[in-house]
């Protein structure tokens, strides 16, 4: 009953859009954008409110919440989606329904659940500098009651850049 600006990507629709992660919303999501600062930091913005800030203690602007509940010391811009049954981005002040740090919006991550079928799914990628990405999940039903849902991810990646001083790679993941 009451408008809002919001942007929902199902899981199907995350992969068809190649949409891998916090950082990549910026290329589906009108009104944000996302920047990396110093140490573990990040800017995310929506409609230009965020935390430029470096500290720590920092509250940013825009709430990032899973299944609805407040992460408060987050890595969005690491953040891989996977087993994830849609994220939502809701543009806008949204402090009445998810509290103070969500004057500018918020980015809600909903995982997958638990289903009554036994299935299970694997991906991999293989890329340059040693670049290797798998995720998994596999569901299994005991009952018509009690389902286990079990789901994980790998990443690694060889260092761009070559220490002068000792040859070993940094900058790796």
């Amino acid at each position: 009953d009451v408008p809002i600006a919001v942007s929902a990507f199902s899981a199907k629709s995350l992969a068809s859009q190649r949409i891998d992660g916090g950082a990549n919303l910026v290329l589906a999501v009108p009104n944000v954008s996302f920047s990396k600062t110093s140490y573990t930091g990040y800017n995310f913005q929506i409609r230009g409110i965020g935390a430029a800030l470096v500290a720590t203690s920092s509250d940013s602007g825009v709430g990032i919440h899973e299944n609805n509940a407040p992460l408060t010391s987050n890595r969005l811009f690491e953040a891989e989606f996977y087993d994830v049954e849609r994220v939502e981005v809701l543009r806008g002040p949204q402090g009445t329904l998810y509290g103070r740090n969500a004057t500018g919006g918020l980015v809600n991550i909903i995982t997958a659940t638990p289903t009554s079928q036994r299935e299970g799914s694997i991906t991999g990628e293989y890329g340059n500098f040693n670049t290797t990405k798998v995720k998994g999940f596999v569901n299994m039903p005991f009952t018509d009651t009690f389902s286990v849902r079990f789901a994980g991810s790998y990443l690694s990646r060889d260092g761009f850049t070559t220490n002068q001083a000792n040859g070993q790679k940094v900058d790796g993941r």
